[in-house]
């Protein structure tokens, strides 16, 4: 059903299926609508052979889709802004024995902060995405990030940087679907090339998965080998760079054993990398900081509403239990020990569907 509106809506187009059904969509509903793209790869990265996304052979598949829908598509080049903020963050992360997610720093600075600006000086009200989840809102005008109705699909996680300010400006018109509805949308609508097209699941300057090389040929890297050490502190090993390493990692750690060995704990301040059993990688909390609330109303009730926490995009919902420490950092106390929490990942907490909020993880309780 066609409803007129004198809304303008900027769709950022990916050249994917998901954000090009969402402009058609919103076409339908009689919004007025725009296509925006983003420059963020260098293209000493991207390839054709390599699925990424915000490529420039992205950035043409969205073009092409706005021209077949008769809307505006407009191109911004945030290269810059992406290595900065992104990029040179990530290596700097890794470099530092954590294990960053940089779709979540892209969706926080790039996507929902420098896209949301440009958008409005382009007179958009509204600028939409083709993420799978929901947005609500109650009688007190106060906003809700939901989980989407197609849990397997659900990328609530990688958006808890959201707040009120920015929730009013923001909609996900696939968080109602499932893939299979959203194929079929655009296969209906003539889509074909694009309708069949696989999502993109790598991150988007590493399209080779070889994060280690991506890391030792940028400018800041360093191959400084340091000791492996067990839990007890004895030297049993030497690594060749703390970013060949991750928490829970098991193979290609170099040192022979009877039992299988797993990295515990990565020290990037003294270069350290410290192995144990399985039963070292259990921790039964962690903490958290700088927590983003995305209704600033669950501070106070935190402590109060049952809680479920995922420690990783493709974790399970672990029960817990949650509370506002004195230098407002979050501790999670888990209600049985979970395995592989890693210091760089984030901790979102749900209340049901709906999305309390979340931050980086800086340390786990054995």
């Amino acid at each position: 059903m066609l409803i007129k509106s004198n809304k303008t809506v900027a769709v950022a187009m990916s050249g994917g299926v998901d954000s090009s059904v969402s402009a058609i969509i919103l076409k339908k509903k009689g919004y007025s609508v725009i296509g925006i793209s983003m420059h963020l790869i260098p293209e000493n990265i991207s390839s054709g052979n390599l699925k990424t996304c915000c490529s420039t052979e992205d950035i043409i598949s969205a073009k092409k889709v706005c021209v077949k829908l008769g809307i505006p598509h407009f191109v911004v080049n945030f290269e810059n802004e992406f290595k900065t903020h992104v990029i040179d963050r990530f290596v700097r992360e890794y470099l530092d024995g954590k294990t960053p997610n940089p779709c979540i720093i892209c969706n926080n600075i790039i996507k929902f902060d420098l896209l949301i600006e440009r958008v409005k000086e382009l007179g958009a009200d509204f600028i939409a995405t083709g993420h799978y989840a929901r947005i609500a809102r109650n009688t007190k005008a106060n906003y809700f990030l939901l989980k989407s109705k197609d849990l397997f699909k659900d990328q609530s996680y990688v958006l808890y940087g959201l707040s009120q300010k920015n929730l009013k400006h923001i909609m996900f018109p696939v968080g109602n679907m499932n893939k299979i509805q959203t194929r079929r949308i655009a296969s209906d609508a003539g889509f074909t090339d694009i309708s069949g097209k696989k999502d993109s699941v790598e991150i988007c300057f590493v399209p080779d998965k070889d994060y280690t090389g991506f890391i030792s040929r940028h400018p800041h890297a360093s191959s400084k080998k340091g000791f492996i050490k067990n839990l007890k502190g004895e030297i049993i090993g030497e690594h060749n760079g703390i970013y060949n390493y991750t928490v829970g990692q098991r193979k290609k750690i170099g040192i022979s054993s009877k039992n299988p060995l797993y990295v515990v704990k990565i020290s990037g301040e003294n270069n350290e990398i410290f192995v144990g059993d399985i039963k070292d990688c259990m921790s039964d909390s962690l903490t958290v900081k700088n927590f983003n609330f995305i209704n600033p109303e669950y501070k106070n009730l935190l402590e109060e509403i049952k809680t479920t926490v995922k420690i990783r995009y493709s974790s399970p919902d672990y029960k817990c239990k949650a509370s506002i420490l004195e230098d407002g950092s979050i501790k999670i106390k888990f209600d049985e020990k979970v395995k592989f929490i890693t210091p760089g990942q984030s901790a979102v907490i749900y209340s049901g569907i709906k999305v309390i909020g979340g931050g980086v993880i800086i340390d786990t309780v054995p």
